[in-house]
């Protein structure tokens, strides 16, 4: 049984469900594929969060897949572009289940959004990202205080637990 909510979306009643993958082969069977996002951790197995200032929430980096685009080739530019942070050993984690009855976008009533864990290899200097047009504040959180800062309820719960038993440094 995967975990699984229901939430208000932009006014819409939207169904989350978590798959853990164990083989990140299986990835290519959950289309379309519309998002990556990564728990990125430094060597203190502490994980990078972002906090973008348009609502004042903080996020996981990652962002939406463009044409022709894989879901980590997609993952390592958003963490690039939102953090400064390039990553190594990035691993397929799962993938949330988006069911979306009343989606009028082009993202359809089905899709999937990639979830990665990655070990960040360098942290750069920040600059601005071209998407949003600022510098995100960014930092590192113990994976125990994570669901103070991001607030996916018992999917998110779900996410975090299965990062922190598949993370290896």
């Amino acid at each position: 049984m995967y975990p699984s909510q229901t939430i208000d979306w932009a006014s819409r009643k939207v169904t989350l469900t978590w798959i853990k993958l164990k083989d990140g082969s299986d990835l290519d069977k959950f289309q379309p594929i519309t998002q990556a996002y990564g728990l990125c951790f430094n060597d203190k197995k502490e994980i990078l969060i972002l906090n973008q200032k348009e609502n004042n929430e903080w996020t996981l980096p990652g962002g939406t897949i463009e044409a022709g685009e894989s879901p980590i080739v997609t993952l390592t530019r958003e963490v690039l572009e939102e953090a400064d942070v390039t990553l190594k050993n990035i691993s397929v984690l799962g993938v949330q289940r988006v069911d979306d009855p009343q989606n009028p976008g082009p993202k359809g009533k089905l899709h999937f959004q990639a979830r990665f864990i990655a070990k960040v290899d360098q942290m750069q200097p920040q600059t601005i990202d071209p998407a949003k047009g600022r510098i995100h504040e960014r930092k590192f959180v113990p994976l125990s205080t994570i669901n103070k800062y991001i607030h996916w309820g018992n999917t998110g719960e779900a996410i975090f637990n299965d990062a922190a038993m598949e993370f290896k440094d």
